[in-house]
């Protein structure tokens, strides 16, 4: 690993972050039954408990500071909570809803980084059974009648009812005047919006129930290609053509998600059959699922400064009310930072790729030098933490693993 101040940092004190209790972090006094590492660093923020989308992009960490044994456990742990609710939780002891689903991700960099499927066959086998079991979630209890899926929630009325109370989602939409039906509706589209793991944004327009999302069906046509390539060692040949599903998915997501008006991928309004009118990085991140046409990456690319800002990238385009979301212009989240440099690069906009990791990598280490301390989002504009809904706490997890990937590309 190079030798930074932060990259020192991360090596120093990322133990710091795995916990060896195996649990839950405490949460509703749940446990897990391997180790894990969590996006906080134990007594320096709020989310020292497991989480689901957070654990990919912190792998890359671990595995360079040699911790390869965390990053497995991260994996068996996933498969225990699929084999126990059916999906993967927002974060650990969750019932009602899931995330963006980067599982497949998970399995396929842990085996590429140990040498293939043939340096552990047994466990191979039980991740591909874990990831089938998985992608039957998003693609019967998600499944829109377009052959796409869409984010929704796995709660009671009394969930709804509870998330419609809360103070976050009040102050957006106050619904304590409304008939019980119409708080439980509200609270549904918002419980949505959590499992998009955007709570909240102003892309749904308070109605994510409503809508199919790029982001999630870029991440299931690369479920269907790696069971594609896998199929035939283990014997799924017989009843599946993964291929054919995956050009399937990628041609539905061309005729309904494409805005040849924008020249972007936005989420679809399949109520009201439109177009969001807030752009975000999860049409983008669809270059690194290799869903768009050279044409249309180009198309994207000439986009960019939609979303990008003197320090970096933002969630969003800049539109009406976003700043009163965190998940909005112009917090920069890191995960979408590194999605968007991985498409780019995929897709030879190098010069682009390069251009956003280094403004990553210099907010990182402005802030750190100022602070001692690696932040879970920043503000595009003036370069500092961004405060949208909360303070953002000290992150280890997917600032750590998204600053080496990118200082990587760089050197």
């Amino acid at each position: 690993m190079p030798s930074t101040p932060v990259t020192d940092y991360i090596q120093a004190t990322i133990a710091r972050s795995i916990c060896q209790d195996k649990g839950g972090g405490g949460f509703q006094g749940d446990d897990l039954p391997f180790f894990y590492s969590s996006p906080c660093i134990k007594g320096e923020g709020p989310f020292s408990f497991f989480f689901y989308w957070d654990t990919y992009f912190t792998q890359y960490a671990l595995y360079e500071t040699n911790h390869q044994d965390v990053a497995r456990d991260n994996i068996r742990n996933m498969l225990w909570l699929i084999d126990r609710q059916g999906f993967i939780p927002n974060h650990a002891a969750l019932f009602n809803r899931s995330q963006a689903p980067y599982l497949c991700r998970m399995v396929q960099e842990y085996f590429t980084h140990i040498g293939g499927p043939d340096a552990d066959p047994v466990f191979f086998r039980a991740c591909m059974e874990g990831l089938r079991r998985e992608y039957h979630f998003w693609t019967l209890a998600r499944l829109h009648p377009s052959g796409l899926s869409h984010y929704g929630h796995s709660g009671t009325w009394t969930d709804e009812e509870a998330f419609a109370a809360n103070p976050r989602v009040e102050a957006a939409c106050p619904n304590a005047h409304l008939p019980p039906g119409d708080r439980r509706r509200v609270g549904a589209h918002y419980l949505a919006e959590a499992e998009a793991t955007c709570d909240f944004t102003p892309r749904f327009l308070q109605r994510a129930l409503d809508f199919i999302q790029p982001d999630l069906n870029g991440l299931l046509c690369e479920y269907e290609r790696y069971f594609a390539e896998h199929a035939e060692p283990l014997g799924w040949n017989t009843y599946r053509d993964w291929n054919r599903l995956a050009e399937a998915r990628r041609d539905r997501i061309q005729q309904l998600l494409w805005s040849e008006e924008r020249g972007l991928f936005l989420d679809y309004d399949h109520v009201h059959h439109r177009h969001s009118p807030v752009a975000a990085l999860t049409g983008v991140q669809l270059l690194a699922h290799g869903i768009p046409t050279p044409e249309q990456a180009a198309r994207i690319c000439a986009n960019l400064p939609l979303f990008e800002r003197e320090h970096g990238l933002a969630y969003t385009e800049e539109c009406p009310g976003c700043r009163t979301s965190q998940w909005a212009y112009p917090a920069v989240w890191p995960p979408l930072v590194w999605m968007t440099v991985e498409g780019l690069n995929t897709y030879g906009f190098t010069d682009a790729a390069h251009r956003i990791a280094r403004k990553f990598v210099a907010t990182t280490d402005r802030l750190f030098s100022e602070t001692g301390k690696l932040y879970e989002k920043t503000d595009a504009e003036t370069g500092r933490t961004a405060n949208t809904d909360y303070d953002p706490p000290p992150m280890m997890g997917w600032t750590a693993g998204v600053y080496l990937r990118c200082w990587h590309l760089l050197t």
